[in-house]
């Protein structure tokens, strides 16, 4: 299946808002009706192309294998202003990054036939602080997340209390020897240089979103199983409410760094650490977050 990656923009809190848009180039117009949309937000100093390129263009594969159409936006001066309350560009002007989410949702509703009922979110390190606040801000506009390389800040932490009423099924992914953002909490920086604060733990993180669920029995940790059964050893997984609609679930991948772990492209593993052959985000997002599409 061949997909087309095109420029877009739409006008979002008095802003020129800009994005790359990926679909199939399927010839059969009729099958377009009620389309997921797949929204992935970049990290620090990305764009959406960048991003897309760094991942491997794993994401596509949710265009290439399904009719989903894949968003990736841009941020303002390649910054987001999500859960962090800290002074980057963003921020600091008062960027409406929720509002330019829920502009582009509707946008796409209009010319792409995507539901509401099947929006999904992914961002990745700077990216997965934008959908943290998503899922505290606009949660019932929420089919599904998944948060790679991210934590929560714990300024953020104290401020939002849980609220089971806006249930969202969650993923995590994440590396024990990120050196950007600690799989054990504290103070996230590039290297210890433009520090962004306080941030909890990789594990805190995704009980806290269980808490958020409402799902209160303990977790489960087991060792990774692909589709076909088989053992990654690499990655273990924590559940939270496996046996519920919105589970949250922590994927922990020993050894890995701040990546996106793909089959395409590993980029610069001695400044982002290792990422892991053994696990590709997009399967796991679509196997666990677009169940119906895959």
């Amino acid at each position: 299946m061949i997909v087309r990656a095109l420029p877009g923009a739409l006008e979002a809190g008095g802003l020129t808002r800009t994005y790359v848009q990926v679909s199939a180039d399927r010839r059969d117009r009729s099958a377009r009706s009620g389309r997921p949309l797949v929204v992935v937000f970049h990290g620090t100093g990305q764009t959406g192309r960048s991003v897309r390129r760094f991942s491997g263009r794993s994401f596509d594969t949710f265009a290439a294998g399904t009719d989903a159409v894949v968003v990736y936006p841009d941020g303002y001066r390649r910054d987001w202003n999500g859960a962090r309350d800290i002074g980057t560009p963003a921020r600091r002007r008062g960027i409406d990054d929720v509002g330019f989410f829920t502009d582009l949702v509707e946008a796409m509703a209009t010319t792409h036939a995507t539901v509401q009922e099947r929006v999904y979110v992914i961002g990745f390190s700077l990216g997965g602080q934008m959908v943290m606040r998503l899922l505290h801000e606009v949660p019932k506009r929420l089919a599904g997340a998944a948060i790679i390389s991210s934590t929560l800040p714990a300024a953020y932490w104290s401020q939002t209390p849980p609220s089971a009423d806006t249930a969202v099924p969650v993923l995590l992914f994440h590396g024990t020897a990120d050196p950007l953002a600690p799989y054990d909490g504290g103070v996230v920086s590039v290297r210890g240089l433009f520090p962004r604060g306080l941030h909890r733990s990789a594990e805190e993180t995704a009980a806290y979103y269980a808490a958020r669920n409402g799902i209160t029995a303990p977790p489960v940790t087991e060792p990774l199983h692909h589709a076909d059964g088989s053992e990654v050893t690499t990655v273990t997984t924590t559940t939270y409410g496996g046996d519920s609609t919105t589970p949250v679930t922590l994927f922990t991948v020993h050894g890995g760094g701040h990546q996106i772990p793909n089959p395409a492209h590993t980029p610069m593993p001695w400044f982002w650490g290792r990422s892991c052959p053994d696990l590709v985000c997009a399967d796991l997002i679509g196997r666990h977050l677009l169940p119906a599409t895959r």
